[in-house]
């Protein structure tokens, strides 16, 4: 099962923390602890043999999503019966952040109901890359970009951190801004450069497409 919109979103509720009884915040966690514990074992488990404790330390738990089959539609998180997990195909969406020199990286990890990684890897293997939290600077990958041809009188809407798998390494990910240059709808393929974060290498240019709806008053 991919992600669906048909989720209950789980947080680590503080007894200190001030937060409204409302669909729109995530429920405590502990509602769930029992199926939680042990998915969030086998999730740290694969974090630290794919990379190491150290790298794992340095995570932040954002959150758990816990989606439900599009057979058992969510209408109201006021019915326990929903937190029997155990009665129902669920898969758990793990969602940690990850922070370097001030610049944050999240990633979700998703795991059916027997523990078992069903996503993508979404961080180094340390076996292959020991050096992959040495980071070059990211205004060194910025000049990079900036001197090559194809940016030429471009402009740079964001730099973050970003996991290319094919090369099993961070990267800076550095995007085009999009220049709005008529009224209505327009189509846009924006430039997303991929900078190796340990090299300074630039590994691959992928297109962002999409369409823009731009709106403006006369006088």
């Amino acid at each position: 099962m991919s992600k669906t919109s048909n989720y209950i979103p789980f947080e680590v509720k503080h007894k200190d923390s001030i937060y409204h009884d409302s669909v729109s915040y995530p429920n405590d966690m502990y509602k769930i602890k029992k199926y939680s514990d042990f998915i969030l074992s086998k999730a740290e488990n694969y974090i630290v043999t794919r990379a190491n404790r150290s790298f794992y330390n340095k995570l932040k738990l954002y959150g758990v999503e816990v989606n439900y089959p599009e057979s058992n539609k969510i209408k109201n998180y006021d019915d326990q019966s929903l937190y029997e997990l155990s009665n129902f195909e669920v898969t758990y969406w793990i969602i940690y952040t990850y922070e370097k020199d001030k610049f944050r990286y999240a990633f979700g990890l998703e795991f059916n109901k027997d523990g078992n990684m069903i996503s993508e890897d979404k961080f180094p293997d340390y076996s292959k890359n020991k050096d992959f939290e040495n980071f070059i600077k990211p205004c060194s990958a910025l000049q990079l970009v900036e001197n090559k041809k194809r940016f030429k009188n471009k402009k740079v809407d964001f730099i973050e951190l970003a996991y290319l798998d094919e090369k099993n390494s961070f990267c800076w990910l550095i995007q085009e801004k999009l220049e709005i240059e008529k009224l209505g709808i327009s189509k846009y393929a924006l430039d997303m450069f991929y900078v190796n974060a340990n090299s300074n290498k630039l590994e691959t240019i992928k297109k962002k497409k999409g369409s823009v709806i731009a709106c403006g008053i006369k006088y």
